[in-house]
């Protein structure tokens, strides 16, 4: 699959519950009926049981009509164990190839991060990737690797509460060079709507939608920012699919351009295990006081 037919929300995979896929796998298959075709898999989600049960996913619905992207995960020691992680998916899903191959976290890596991007590029050209991705880096580190090999996807943190990706440069840094931003934790697990700010309120209200749709939409129509969002529920996804369908106004999309959280601005992000928060727990501090 092309990188431009991908559907602008992806599928979410974290918590799928393997022990109950003949139920989530309704609604997987919902989603994909509904245009999504994003398929993001990690090896830490559930011990790798989550993968295992993908392979009976991919079956159901072909594998050329999804767009699988897979996480090298932290367990690099050697060169070699990233093109080990990369046939584990392989044999797992039982397919040929990956659409696309990012690092997840260089945080315990032993490996220089920029030694591992010149053997996932020496991958693509085996034919065993399609696209490269790269995840939970600064945008330092993401101009060093794509000096080395060309960068298509970038995988962060990013909602309305947690814009430090944004503040920082780095979202615009993506859009200057092709890269698409795909976005976790986008709606914070429905907590960014149990804070019922003003703005949201007020928005949900004017345009008779949820408060997660208007999210949604301002994150795909105005930030072009594909959103990550894990539903098993079928109405939820419905609902979440529904989000495109409208269009605000355009100082609408200015007030959630401007709403920024100083509480989360204000922590200190840890990018060489030394001190302040790693930046794929940025989002969930604080929550309580927030």
């Amino acid at each position: 699959m092309d990188k431009n037919d991908i559907f602008k929300i992806g599928i979410g995979t974290w918590k799928v519950d393997p022990d109950n896929f003949e139920k989530d796998i309704e609604a997987l298959k919902y989603s994909f009926e509904l245009g999504q075709n994003y398929l993001p898999l990690s090896m830490l989600y559930n011990n790798g049981k989550v993968v295992e049960k993908m392979k009976d996913y991919i079956k159901l619905i072909g594998r050329e009509k999804l767009f699988i992207c897979v996480n090298l995960e932290r367990y690099v020691e050697k060169i070699e164990d990233v093109e080990k992680q990369l046939n584990n998916y392989l044999e797992t899903l039982d397919i040929d190839y990956i659409d696309c191959f990012q690092i997840h976290t260089f945080a315990v890596c032993k490996i220089s991060m920029l030694e591992i991007y010149k053997e996932i590029f020496r991958l693509v050209k085996l034919g065993k990737v399609k696209y490269i991705g790269v995840s939970n880096v600064n945008l330092e580190q993401l101009k060093e690797i794509n000096q080395i090999c060309k960068i298509d996807f970038f995988e962060g943190v990013y909602n309305l509460d947690c814009k430090y990706y944004e503040n920082e440069g780095l979202i615009e840094y993506c859009k200057e060079n092709d890269i698409l931003f795909t976005a976790y934790q986008p709606l914070r697990r429905n907590k960014i709507s149990q804070k019922n700010y003003s703005i949201l309120m007020e928005l949900s209200k004017k345009y008779n939608k949820t408060q997660n749709q208007i999210m949604i939409n301002w994150l795909v129509k105005e930030k072009e920012i594909m959103p990550l969002i894990k539903s098993t529920n079928k109405d939820r996804i419905k609902e979440n699919i529904e989000a495109l369908d409208f269009e605000m106004e355009k100082a609408d999309y200015e007030k959630l351009n401007k709403f920024q959280n100083e509480k989360i601005n204000s922590i200190e992000i840890n990018w060489n295990e030394e001190s302040g928060v790693t930046i794929d727990q940025l989002a969930n501090q604080n929550e309580a006081n927030m």
